[in-house]
């Protein structure tokens, strides 16, 4: 590594914070750039988050992970899909269930930490940190989810195939899941049992007389289904809300394309939101320069990490983002063609 002498490490001053100048999230977002600790680390993804989306073959893939939807982030990752900020979704089953479960005209409720968690349960009322909700709605959304919807005539299926005819079948306009069946931006939930949404089909399960009913979802198929979207983009991009199942979902395809298609293909742009310390040694606080050593980012990727609440530092990100404004509007939507569990094109529109 070349030596920098005093005069270039004391090159950029830092510069103080001015709000009386600051008349938007763009404005803030660019002043973070002469700030330090998490704000600049916040403009660095931001940064990243202008190249993947200025990529004019980038496909970008969306870790979502914790409890977004009770946190309140429910209409930004909508309007994220809905204004082309995102082409494929990964997400636990829960952050889709808490969408539905809007989407059948029910409430997450503020709550707080301090409360008494027996009266609760007394009160059959569920608390997500200091949201709450009514267990006996709950528990209705997951009857109505042990129905298989008439339109899927497979009786072996991909969550991405589940959930693109669930949510062709949502009145809410306000839903991620039919907002992403509209504009046919692909959803996995790669560990669909874990969450309501398995519970529901785990009746549906328990109700079959003999082993041709019913519904299997195949997660095989969905790892087969996931790898041909990275095959045949040209670059990818990566943003983690969180870690969990989903970054390491979105993370593997660079290995799973080398061993299935003989390619080299780890993504060319990430950045991760997250509260984990990477000291601990699990994948949710895991850095970008760790990934690089398994293939799953290119070798010159650009990238970042911002250790913050998710529920402040996306709305930041997307708000910024949507006041810039000229990325969106050139962007094209990413138009994916399947023929059963086959991806046959991806088209730019």
């Amino acid at each position: 590594m070349k030596k920098r002498g005093k005069s270039a490490l004391l090159h950029h001053p830092i510069r103080s914070l001015d709000m009386k100048k600051t008349q938007s999230l763009y404005d803030l977002m660019q002043a973070f750039q002469h700030t330090s600790f998490q704000s600049r680390n916040l403009f660095k993804c931001f940064e990243v988050f202008q190249k993947m989306l200025s990529d004019p073959a980038c496909i970008i893939f969306l870790g979502l992970s914790g409890a977004m939807i009770p946190g309140g982030m429910r209409r930004v990752i909508r309007d994220m899909i809905e204004m082309k900020l995102i082409d494929v979704l990964v997400s636990t089953g829960a952050n889709i269930f808490h969408d539905l479960f809007e989407s059948f005209g029910y409430r997450h409720y503020i709550g707080s930490v301090e409360g008494d968690d027996d009266a609760l349960r007394r009160h059959r009322i569920v608390r997500v940190y200091d949201a709450l909700m009514d267990d006996h709605e709950i528990n209705q959304v997951i009857r109505l989810l042990s129905e298989v919807p008439e339109e899927l005539g497979e009786k072996v299926v991909s969550s991405r195939r589940y959930l693109e005819v669930l949510g062709n079948r949502i009145e809410d306009d306000g839903s991620i899941l039919k907002t992403a069946s509209r504009c046919g931006v692909p959803v996995f939930i790669p560990a669909l049992s874990d969450s309501s949404i398995g519970i529901g089909l785990t009746f549906l399960h328990a109700r079959k007389k003999n082993s041709s009913e019913g519904l299997i979802i195949d997660q095989i198929r969905d790892s087969f289904e996931i790898a041909q979207l990275k095959r045949m983009a040209k670059t990818t991009g990566a943003i983690y809300v969180g870690g969990g199942v989903p970054k390491n979902y979105i993370q593997q395809l660079g290995p799973v394309s080398e061993l299935l298609f003989r390619r080299e293909s780890g993504h060319r742009f990430a950045f991760q939101v997250t509260t984990d310390d990477p000291k601990w040694g699990g994948l949710s606080g895991c850095t970008f320069e760790e990934a690089k050593s398994w293939g799953k980012i290119e070798k010159e990727s650009a990238y970042a990490a911002v250790y913050m609440d998710a529920t402040v530092a996306l709305p930041l990100l997307v708000g910024a983002i949507f006041q810039e404004g000229k990325i969106c509007r050139k962007r094209k939507r990413r138009q994916f063609k399947w023929e059963a569990d086959r991806l046959k094109s991806i088209k730019f529109v």
